[in-house]
């Protein structure tokens, strides 16, 4: 049973996002955690993890930025060097292909592998990609 983990900020509509693509991949046989930033001061390995997601909101107007408590969110993670790692933002125009960028390199900064990243847009659509992970 692959085991995965959901990492979400708490600006936007993260939450739902995540909790669908949690649904998604329940579906399918996957034993899904979910954490939002707001769980700090808790140990948060990726050691038990077979993928780690990690969503944010997509900020900013052209430039594309992450919600501002992802990057401290993730530093106090651990063992996460080598775990495989999908990024995905909630979509805001032309700031959302930079977001990802963003994500992505916050993510290889703590030895991730990056093989996916997605733009998800509403709660159905988050469904169908937890169903294919």
């Amino acid at each position: 049973m692959k085991r995965v983990l959901i990492i979400h900020s708490v600006e936007g509509k993260l939450k739902d996002i995540a909790e669908g693509i949690a649904r998604g991949a329940e579906s399918k046989g996957c034993q899904v955690d979910v954490l939002s930033t707001k769980d700090t001061g808790r140990m948060v390995t990726f050691v038990p993890y077979d993928l780690v997601l990690v969503g944010s909101p997509a900020k900013g107007v052209i430039k594309g930025k992450i919600a501002d408590d992802i990057s401290p969110f993730l530093k106090q993670c651990k063992r996460t060097d080598g775990k495989e790692a999908i990024a995905f933002v909630t979509p805001n125009g032309l700031a959302t292909d930079k977001a990802l960028k963003v994500l992505m390199s916050e993510l290889e900064k703590l030895g991730c592998f990056v093989n996916d990243f997605r733009a998800i847009s509403n709660v159905q659509a988050a469904v169908a990609f937890g169903e294919n992970l």
